[in-house]
């Protein structure tokens, strides 16, 4: 499925809006990053820095290194 990077920053502040778990909020960020948002958009959304975003970045493409 496609979403659009205005469509997944609604998602990083849905899931801080409800309160979902940390989880939710990390898938939130990733599909931004992977949507093309702009990462201080992300960062700004989530309330969060931006090394905290690249982090959480990171750590969707460190289980491909292994590989």
């Amino acid at each position: 499925m496609y979403v659009t990077a205005d469509h997944a920053l609604c998602l990083i502040d849905q899931a801080l809006s409800t309160g979902r778990d940390a989880g939710s909020l990390r898938a939130a960020i990733r599909e931004a990053f992977a949507s093309n948002a702009p990462v201080e958009h992300i960062a700004t959304r989530a309330r969060t820095s931006i090394h905290d975003v690249l982090t959480v970045v990171n750590e969707m493409y460190a289980g491909r290194a292994d590989h």
